[in-house]
């Protein structure tokens, strides 16, 4: 199973309770081997075949199913084994406890807008109400070219941009005052992580010193809440953009001429698992928004950040989501990316 690795504690977690019941397919006990890496490598390997010395996959599981949407070939099952959603989880901005109330003392009228000009403004925190110790205001994204949360940040920054949610074209990303706008956003980002755990584990060790907001998966800030105020010693706070977009994690057996009978069959009965009410339990206590309505994230069980932080600013309900261009559009977006602020 090839898999975004934003999923990776949960689906650990998952695998071992689904071994533990020592599953089978014709006598024969089923074997997992799973392989994180980021949605858009993920995606262009797959096409491609590029295995890399990795065992050709079963299953592929990218953060969003934008990926198999992209993909320039039908590469995955279709049918009643055609892509199913497992969790949910809405692309969210952390930013530092002290850092957010001197930049949003209010809650932010003008989300995107409000930050660029923060991120634009040369005389830093100093001219923000912070302290000018703090120095520039620090952001983080991933990449765009290799990781499904840099490119949904992207995407969100430019509809930001044109203040709007819906018809991006390809004449929106051609607009020179698009770049412009973006330009001092990406100068702000220290340096592109290819993965966003990897992100999120930076934001907890650096802190402040190196990020004051960052874009992350809302599972990933949940799951860093306790980590985040014992390192630095001030809490994380959770802010939600105006217009969201949601990755919805699909789990789709790939069409290929490796994938035998058998392995699709151990396959669907670890997707009946992964859906099953106790698993989508588990998701929640990693902080994934529940595919299953059985499974509410408001309930007061023990292990539910998204009880536990609500004070950190936590949402159950979601804003209006963007909509998702085509993917010549998106395609352009990205090198646009790649051609100006890659480095």
């Amino acid at each position: 199973i090839w898999y975004g690795s934003e999923k990776k504690e949960w689906f650990e977690a998952a695998s071992q309770r689904f071994l533990a019941g020592a599953p089978a397919v014709n006598g024969r006990p089923i074997q997992i081997q799973l392989r994180s890496m980021g949605s858009r490598e993920l995606a262009e390997r797959l096409v491609q075949q590029d295995w890399r010395g990795d065992a050709p996959p079963t299953v592929v599981s990218p953060a969003s199913a934008l990926w198999l949407d992209a993909l320039s070939a039908p590469v995955v099952r279709s049918g009643a084994e055609a892509p199913q959603p497992l969790v949910l989880s809405p692309l969210v901005v952390v930013g530092w406890e002290q850092r957010a109330r001197a930049l949003w003392p209010q809650p932010p009228a003008r989300f995107w807008q409000e930050l660029q000009a923060a991120l634009a403004n040369p005389a830093g925190w100093k001219a923000l109400g912070g302290s000018e110790s703090w120095g520039p205001v620090k952001f983080g994204h991933t990449s765009p070219s290799t990781s499904n949360s840099g490119t949904q940040a992207l995407l969100l920054m430019t509809y930001g941009f044109f203040n709007k949610s819906t018809g991006l074209s390809a004449a929106d990303i051609n607009n020179p005052e698009l770049e412009s706008w973006l330009a001092p956003i990406e100068s702000a980002v220290l340096s592109f992580n290819d993965s966003t755990g990897a992100l999120m584990d930076d934001v907890v060790r650096s802190g402040p010193a190196k990020y004051d907001f960052a874009v992350v998966y809302e599972n990933l800030a949940l799951q860093s809440m306790a980590a985040a105020r014992q390192r630095q010693n001030q809490e994380l706070r959770i802010f939600y953009p105006p217009a969201t977009i949601l990755s919805d994690h699909p789990f789709a057996l790939v069409d290929g001429a490796w994938v035998q009978a058998d392995e699709r069959a151990a396959a669907a009965q670890f997707r009946a698992f992964l859906t099953s009410s106790a698993t989508q339990e588990l998701a929640r206590q990693y902080g994934f928004r529940p595919v299953d309505p059985n499974v509410s994230i408001a309930a007061s069980a023990a292990n539910n950040p998204f009880t536990t932080y609500a004070a950190n600013g936590v949402q159950t309900a979601l804003a209006q989501q963007v909509d998702v261009p085509p993917a010549d559009v998106l395609n352009a977006l990205v090198a646009l990316w790649e051609r100006r602020f890659k480095r």
